[in-house]
C-alpha cells in the first residue's frame, strides 16, 4: 500500500529507507535510498537518484510522486 507524500521539490525531496519515487510517465519506481541491486532511475529516465551522493534529479516534476511504502496487513 502506498501513502503519497506532499512535498516542495524546490526545497528538498523526502528520503528514507521506506520512501520511493513513482514516475507517472513510465510507471517506474525508484527508491529514495537505492542499494546497488535496485534501479537508480526509472525506465524513461525522468526520475534519477544518485545513491552515492544522495542527489535526486527529476526532469518533469508534474510526472513524479513520492510515497511511503507500508507493509501489507
Amino acid at each position: 500500500m502506498r501513502q503519497y507524500i506532499t512535498f516542495d521539490p524546490k526545497k528538498s525531496y523526502p528520503a528514507a529507507p521506506d520512501i520511493a519515487y513513482e514516475c507517472t510517465a513510465c510507471g517506474g519506481v525508484v527508491s529514495s535510498m537505492p542499494t546497488y541491486d535496485e534501479p537508480w532511475m526509472c525506465t524513461c529516465r525522468n526520475v534519477r537518484v544518485d545513491g552515492d551522493a544522495g542527489r535526486v534529479s527529476v526532469d518533469d516534476h508534474a510526472k513524479m510522486k513520492a510515497f511511503r511504502r507500508q507493509a501489507a496487513s
